[in-house]
């Protein structure tokens, strides 16, 4: 499986950018709260209207973490006015991200299926085109996790 755990449309009012953390929970709840700080993977930048305004990619060596890229584009970079939410898939379990584990994930190989069904979803879920109908089908086994600060924010409002 390529991607591995995913955030849909996180706020970034949520995101400290002093203190380096993105933290989730998961979907399911069974779960504690992991750092997605150090994730690789590809992300997308929304307006306030929901309109993907940036799509960009994260990684090891050159291209930054997760967080770096992000940071970049809310303080340092021309975007930085025009983004409110993120969306991002990663190619780190969370067991991984836990543990430190930072081998090549793309390193094992895929089919050429698989890899297809993956992007396909990624770019769904990214640009949001409206005449999509097929949302994951390269997401089988993918952990969906909630902004923290988000979930806590909604789940305080219930009560």
């Amino acid at each position: 499986m390529l991607i591995k755990c995913a955030g849909f449309m996180w706020h970034r009012r949520h995101v400290d950018w002093g203190r380096r953390q993105l933290l989730g929970v998961s979907e399911d709840g069974g779960r504690k709260e992991v750092d997605f700080a150090d994730q690789s993977g590809i992300y997308g930048l929304y307006d306030g209207t929901g309109q993907c305004v940036y799509i960009g990619h994260a990684g090891k060596g050159e291209q930054v973490c997760l967080y770096d890229r992000l940071r970049d584009h809310a303080l340092e970079d021309h975007l930085f006015c025009f983004w409110e939410r993120f969306t991002w898939f990663g190619f780190y379990s969370p067991e991984q991200l836990l543990e430190g584990q930072f081998e090549d994930p793309i390193a094992t190989a895929v089919s050429l299926e698989e890899a297809l069904n993956a992007f396909e979803s990624v770019a769904i879920y990214l640009g949001l085109p409206r005449f999509n109908r097929r949302y994951g089908s390269g997401f089988g086994g993918v952990a969906w996790y909630y902004q923290l600060a988000e979930y806590e924010e909604a789940k305080n409002a219930r009560r």
